[in-house]
Formats: C-alpha cells, structure tokens, sequence
C-alpha cells in the first residue's frame, strides 16, 4: 500500500467511516499475525492466532482442526476478494477511473495487484451484479474469485450461443455451481451451449463453430517469460490463419542436407512470427499510442545500478543474445534508461538497413543466405557481420539476408558469417574452419572442396 500512498495522497485525507473499520479490521489481523514474543512462546495459553499457529505446528493439534482452519481461512480470502470485487465496481460506476484517467484494472495494479488478478476483480464486481448466485456465494465466502469468474464468463459465453433471458442466467449459473472446479465450469458452460443451441429453432441462429463472437485468445508469460497462448476462433478466422501459416511451415533441411529438425508445432509457432514481423514492417497499420506498434528496447546505462538487464516493453528481461538480434531487427526503439529507470534518451528507430541496401542483398543473396535453407527475401531480416553495436556499418558489404530461424541460430550459437573476396557472404560452422557458400551458390557435389 506503501506505493498507493505516494500515487493517491488524498486516501489518508477525509476517510469514510467505512473505510476505518476496514483498515481496523486490517491492523487487527495483522497485530493478530505478528511473531510471538519469549514470554508468549512459552506460554500455553496465549489466545492470538500467531501463538496458536505456532502451537499447532509444534504439539499437533487434532487433524481437524487445523483443517478446518484452513477451510475458514480460505473462506475469509474469498470473503474479501468478494468485497474487492463489490468495492471496484462501486468505483466504476461513480466514475473513479474516468477522472483518473485510468481503467479499473490499471488503478488495481497501481496498488501492486497481478494483472490478471485486477481483471478477473473487475469482472467479477459485474458478475455479481448480474448473477445473483455468484454475488451470494462471493458475500459469504464460499465461493472462490476463479470460480465466480469462470461461472459469470460460462454464462455470457451461453449466452453469446444462444440469447438468455435474466431468469435463463440465473437459473444457468446455478447449474455451473454445481461443479468444482473453474476447468469443470468451463466444459460445462460449453456443453450447455451446444445443447442449447441443438434445441433451438431459431433459423438465424449462427453455429458456434462460424460465431465469430466466441473468439478469444489469450497472452501470458510463463516462470521462464516465455510467452504462452491459447486461442480459440471461428472457422472462417482458423481457414485464413491456417492458409497464412501454412506455406511459411514448410520444413528446411539443414546445410548438409539432414531433415529440418524443429517439430510441426515449432514450425508453425516460427511462421506466426514470420507473418507479425511482416506486418510490423509495413506502414498501413494501426497506431498504438500515436506511433507504429514495434519493438521497444529498454537499455540501462552502465554504472548507474539496478540490475544491469535490457528488457523488453512487453515481455521484459532478455539475454545479450536477444538484444542483438532485436537491434538487427528492421522496426526497433532503444531507451536507454539510469538506474531509476528514467529515460536518458529516446533513440531513432533502429530502421538499420535502408530500402536500397536491401534491394542489394536481395540481389545477392536471393532470399535466406544461410546454407540449405533459401526462405524468400520477405521473410527475412538484413543482419550486420559485423555488429552495429561493435562498429560494423550500415553498408550492402557488412549485410547478410537471414530467415528469423538462422538469424536467431546466428546470435545464438558458434556460426561465423564472413565476406569472402568474391562479395559473397560464407558460412563457418561452429568449430570449423572450412567456409560454406551461401544457399543461393550452392553446389550440389558432396567433392570435399566444393565450397572452399
């Protein structure tokens, strides 16, 4: 709350008698939490909670108590995850955001609040409003903020199937409350929809399979920040992506003519990338914040503290590896920041090879330079030999076309990329030393010396 403070002075002043009794009820609970003193510790019959937690944990109080205690605990988490909820859409609605300028779930993660956990909070405050069961069931803590979220999103998904009326809501949510767990609500919400949508006659009722309207996908980031996705659309929407991605799938043998080793899925997931690069490349896009969406570099000055790692806008933290490869990249910003993360300088978009150096490379290379693979020139990326960051110029003669697949191979391994006295780029194996042409000068003899 320490942070809330400083973004919303005014909290402290003129607060309501309600929010006293809540702040009350806090410190209680947290006086009620605080490390036993000696003379407690020692004591049998110390009646704060902290004592009897440690108690517990040290003469084993009966098995069902400590249970039921858990049980009672989660209930109270539930309870005041319900009022968070309740709380958040009394803001809304009075207009809290709008003069702060803010959405709701922007205001929760002020305050430190994970961004999902300050979504699902603003839902859930509707969900309530709506669903009387899921309001009951929030007020007395026996229902968790996953399940009251997944029930209120089970109904609407219904709903979008097939129109409900109040009543028809009500009655659904009551249904979804009979399961678990927030995966059983899930399937079951979508089992009630088929149903539904079997029984009805409406003759202009769309098939989910074609209503576009039960869309979704979601981005998040796992343990390792690597970004995970799941998605779900109509079948006109699945057949464009399917016929975007799949000429960009096809497998590419390696230099000395094995199988391409990534599986389907690695490919597919390198032909996404290919088909947001290309549209990140192109001028006629939407803004995001009065600019082209592209990829933004936060670089700290060194000596300056903090942790010394670039990160990423939206994913964060990455390797010196990765900072290359963005740079060699055609639609990046660099900031660089001090060790309080204030911008020191905005620099130009890394723009680094010009349209006439590319149609150079184009002429040269052909396409993907590296051996065996040949991908067309509009999937690659114009790298420097010799870094930028290290002084390498921006020229047709310090410039290579590679796929993503073998740019990131590149940055990220042994290979070594020279200009041989022929002008053409030549590809040096990790632990090698023997020059391989590039793919568009390849020989198709085994003879050891074809490409020296």
């Amino acid at each position: 709350m320490g942070r809330a403070l400083l973004l919303y002075p005014q909290l402290m002043e003129g607060e309501t008698m309600f929010a006293t009794t809540i702040r009350e009820f806090t410190d209680h609970l947290v006086d009620e939490l605080a490390p036993a003193t000696t003379a407690e510790a020692e004591s049998d019959d110390s009646p704060r909670l902290a004592c009897l937690l440690d108690r517990a944990s040290r003469v084993g109080f009966d098995d069902a108590d400590i249970l039921s205690a858990i049980v009672e605990v989660a209930r109270a988490q539930n309870v005041l995850a319900g009022a968070q909820a309740l709380l958040v859409r009394a803001a809304d609605r009075v207009g809290i955001p709008v003069r702060k300028r803010l959405s709701m779930p922007s205001l929760l993660m002020e305050i430190g609040v994970a961004p999902a956990v300050a979504h699902r909070t603003v839902r859930n405050g509707r969900h309530a409003e709506r669903l009387d069961s899921v309001a009951r069931g929030m007020r007395d803590g026996h229902l968790s903020p996953e399940m009251a979220d997944e029930v209120g999103r089970g109904v609407a998904a219904v709903d979008k199937r097939v129109p409900l009326d109040n009543a028809e809501k009500q009655v659904l949510a009551r249904k979804l409350l009979l399961n678990s767990t927030p995966g059983e609500v899930k399937a079951a919400a979508k089992a009630e929809g088929i149903r539904l949508a079997a029984e009805s006659d409406d003759p202009a009722a769309i098939p989910a399979s074609e209503n576009s309207e039960l869309n979704e996908m979601t981005l998040t980031s796992d343990d390792e920040g690597h970004t995970v996705s799941s998605i779900s659309l109509d079948a006109l929407t699945g057949e464009e992506l399917s016929a975007a991605l799949d000429p960009l799938m096809r497998p590419v043998p390696q230099p000395d003519g094995s199988r391409d080793p990534r599986s389907t899925a690695q490919r597919r997931a390198d032909a996404l990338g290919q088909i947001v690069r290309t549209y990140l490349a192109g001028s006629e896009r939407p803004t995001s914040g009065g600019v082209l969406p592209h990829v933004s570099l936060i670089v700290p000055t060194v000596g300056t503290g903090g942790d010394g790692v670039a990160r990423l806008g939206f994913t964060g933290p990455v390797g010196s590896a990765t900072v290359g490869l963005a740079l060699c990249s055609s639609a990046v910003s660099a900031v660089v920041v001090d060790g309080e993360g204030v911008p020191l300088n905005v620099g130009r978009e890394h723009r680094l090879m010009t349209p006439g150096i590319r149609k150079a490379l184009a002429a040269r290379d052909c396409g993907c330079a590296f051996p065996g693979c040949g991908r067309p020139v509009s999937w690659t990326d114009a790298h420097h030999i010799v870094p930028w960051s290290e002084g390498g110029e921006t020229s047709a003669v310090n410039g290579v076309l590679l796929c993503r697949m073998h740019h990131t191979l590149i940055h990220n391994s042994g290979w070594e990329i020279v200009l041989g006295d022929d002008g053409h780029p030549w590809f040096i194996e990790p632990g090698g030393t023997r020059p391989i042409r590039s793919h568009a000068r390849r020989t198709l003899t085994s003879h050891a010396d074809a490409a020296a």
